[in-house]
C-alpha cells in the first residue's frame, strides 16, 4: 500500500485561503517532485474532488478546520520532508495549528506532527526532532545526504544554521532543505556530464 501524508490546517481566516491556495501552487511548482503534487481544499476550492474531500474532512474533524490536503509518496523521503517544512512554515507564517499525519513514516516521531505557530507541542523546533540522523535521497543511482541546521558531526561541532548537503566528497551548505536539493541536484548533473 502506498504510503499517504495527511494534512489539516485549522483556524485560517476565509480572506486568507486565497493566499494559502497560492501558496501550495507555488510549492507545487517550485521543484520536481516523485510523490503527487501537494494541494490543499478549502472553502475557496471550486473543483469537484477538493469539495467533496473537505466536506468528508469536516465531518471528522473537531474544531475549526479550513483546510485539508493529502499527498501519496513515491518513497523519496526529501518530498516528505519539503512538505512538513512547508506545512511548519504555514503554520508560523498565519499563527495556525497544522496537524499533518504520516502513519507509515519510518521514524515513529514523526508519524504524527501539530504545529502550533511553527513550533511543536512542549515549544520544540522541528529541527531539534530532525538533528538526530541525515536525510538519504537517491538519484540515478548516487546517494545526497542532507543534514538538518541542528545536526553535529560530532559532539564538539556547533551546529550550523543552513541545511548541509553532500555527494561525491562535496560538503556544501544552502539555508534552505529546498535550495540545497537544488545546488546537489546540480551537481550530480555537472559530474554526469564529466562522465562520472
Amino acid at each position: 500500500m502506498q504510503r499517504v501524508v495527511h494534512y489539516r490546517v485549522h483556524g485560517l481566516p476565509g480572506h486568507r485561503l486565497e493566499r494559502l491556495h497560492q501558496q501550495f501552487e507555488d510549492l507545487a511548482k517550485a521543484r520536481t517532485w516523485r510523490c503527487d503534487r501537494p494541494w490543499i481544499a478549502s472553502a475557496y476550492s471550486r473543483d469537484l474532488f477538493a469539495m467533496e474531500y473537505l466536506r468528508l474532512a469536516h465531518s471528522g474533524a473537531k474544531g475549526d478546520l479550513s483546510a485539508a490536503g493529502f499527498v501519496k509518496m513515491a518513497g523519496d523521503e526529501t518530498d516528505a520532508l519539503i512538505i512538513t517544512i512547508f506545512l511548519r512554515d504555514l503554520s508560523a507564517e498565519h499563527a495556525v495549528r497544522v496537524m499533518l499525519r504520516d502513519e507509515d513514516h519510518p521514524l515513529a516521531k514523526l508519524r504524527s506532527l501539530d504545529f502550533v505557530r511553527g513550533r511543536l507541542p512542549g515549544g520544540l523546533s522541528l529541527e531539534d526532532v530532525l538533528a538526530k540522523r541525515p536525510v538519504i535521497k537517491k538519484v540515478e543511482g548516487e546517494r545526497i545526504l542532507f543534514y538538518p541546521p541542528a545536526f553535529r558531526l560530532h559532539s564538539q561541532s556547533p551546529p550550523s544554521p543552513e541545511w548541509a548537503y553532500a555527494l561525491y566528497g562535496i560538503r556544501a551548505y544552502a539555508p534552505t532543505l529546498m535550495e540545497a536539493e537544488q545546488e546537489a541536484l546540480k551537481i550530480l548533473r555537472g559530474f554526469g556530464h564529466l562522465g562520472h
